[in-house]
């Protein structure tokens, strides 16, 4: 009887530690998750709103000068179409309006490739900062896996890290 009791305390022991053990890979297994909301967090970080301004000044003339291209035509249109230009002037006037609608166009097309252009550029240079952002977090965090909000069905908010990210890219623009 002794025999059985002290197998059955051996059995419970190794099957105690085996259960601690077990317990332990899992706790070394689980995986710490995050998710980050990128349109929010590219529309609140400051570096974009300085972004956007800084391309609303530097494409403004620009823009500008299409408007007042846009607003002769649209006068030289009306006087053409009022019937009063006749002859010479009513072919003059046609000619002009030819010339204002192509570099209208053109000019159009031009500022619309560079306004691409420069917002693809900002869009990486920031997507490179709240990148940096991230990682710094994760590591510090511990994070094994973050995710785009967009592509997960359900998440509890205590593992949206998105205004953390904010706050770490705003930090960089005030140290500058």
């Amino acid at each position: 009887m002794l025999y059985k009791t002290l197998a059955a305390a051996a059995v419970a022991a190794v099957l105690s530690c085996t259960a601690v053990q077990a317990a332990e890979q899992d706790k070394n297994n689980i995986t710490n998750i995050a998710v980050i909301n990128v349109p929010l967090i590219m529309h609140e970080i400051p570096q974009a709103k300085a972004s956007q301004e800084a391309m609303a000044k530097e494409f403004g003339p620009r823009q500008q000068e299409l408007r007042a291209l846009e607003q002769e035509g649209q006068k030289l249109a009306q006087e053409l179409q009022s019937g009063k230009l006749t002859g010479a002037k009513a072919t003059e006037a046609q000619r002009h309006l030819a010339q204002l609608q192509s570099d209208f166009n053109l000019k159009g097309r031009a500022l619309q490739e560079d306004v691409n252009k420069r917002s693809h550029e900002e869009q990486l240079r920031l997507g490179g900062l709240v990148q940096q952002a991230v990682d710094a977090i994760a590591k510090e965090r511990g994070l094994q896996l973050v995710l785009r909000e967009t592509g997960v069905v359900y998440t509890v908010s205590a593992l949206d890290i998105s205004q953390d990210v904010i706050q770490r890219v705003a930090a960089r623009q005030s140290k500058k």
